[in-house]
């Protein structure tokens, strides 16, 4: 199976979830990480744990209209080459559009799109000023069209679910578990059960 796994920075993606990347490649799928870099580490990294890597453009914090939308036909145009049956996008920004876009990208086709959350990201960080309450606001509709997108969100605690559920962005409908599991092992069995690709406990 073709996995694509997108996140708004490669080397927090090989720090907190390269264990499970590297799970996903060991079980013989085809995984190709998604982020934007630094530097030639991050492609060594990924390439020892046997998985492809590619960048794309990513304004990671606030909200810049002409930029997200180029991240988001990016994201198109990659995932649209690689055709991967499984997304799951990580990180706010990722979960919006690396959702959306695996949704336009190739439609017709049997797929499955997952996002993973940790929190409620910087968009709700901003505090109670005029920015922060815009930046919240404009951020809620875009949260909601990446969560519709998805066949299934895994939220790393059950304070990020109920924040999102509070806030109505997800719909009751959705499919959600909490991968609340201290070891990073124990996680990622979470999460690739969740995912459907090993067996429930």
């Amino acid at each position: 199976m073709k996995i694509a796994v997108i996140h708004e920075n490669a080397e927090a993606l090989l720090a907190g979830y390269g264990s499970l990347l590297a799970s996903m490649a060991s079980m013989g799928h085809a995984v190709n990480a998604l982020a934007p870099g630094s530097g030639p580490d991050a492609a060594a990294g990924f390439e020892a744990l046997g998985v492809e890597y590619a960048m794309y453009p990513l304004t990671p914090r606030g909200l810049t209209p002409v930029g997200d939308i180029g991240t988001l036909l990016h994201l198109k145009q990659v995932l649209y080459r690689i055709k991967p049956e499984l997304v799951l996008s990580m990180t706010s920004k990722p979960v919006v559009y690396g959702s959306m876009a695996a949704r336009m990208a190739w439609v017709g086709e049997k797929k499955t799109v997952f996002a993973l959350v940790e929190g409620p990201g910087f968009a709700f960080a901003g505090g109670g000023g005029l920015k922060g309450r815009l930046l919240a606001a404009l951020a809620r509709p875009m949260f909601r069209a990446g969560f519709r997108s998805c066949d299934g969100v895994c939220f790393r605690s059950a304070e990020a679910e109920t924040f999102f559920r509070e806030l109505g962005v997800l719909q009751p409908e959705t499919r959600t578990v909490v991968a609340d599991e201290p070891t990073p092992e124990d996680r990622d069995r979470a999460v690739l059960a969740f995912l459907g690709m090993i067996p429930t406990d």
